[in-house]
């Protein structure tokens, strides 16, 4: 049987209901947008399209594509 009439029982639902509430929320989405992903794509603002690409060394001598 639940012991309702007992405060360690409400303690310890309180103490459980709030560390399921603190487990779960960051899963939900948000309705604001917030910064919280600053490598997500959608949070990133648009980069020029000028890519640079790197050259290529082996032994400190540059290959040739």
């Amino acid at each position: 049987m639940i012991p309702f009439e007992d405060w360690q029982f409400w303690v310890a639902t309180i103490l459980a209901f709030g560390g399921l509430v603190a487990i779960v929320r960051p899963l939900l989405p948000s309705k604001r947008r917030a910064n919280s992903c600053p490598s997500c794509p959608s949070n990133t603002p648009k980069q020029a399209t000028n890519h640079h690409a790197a050259t290529l060394t082996i032994d400190g001598k540059s290959i040739q594509q």
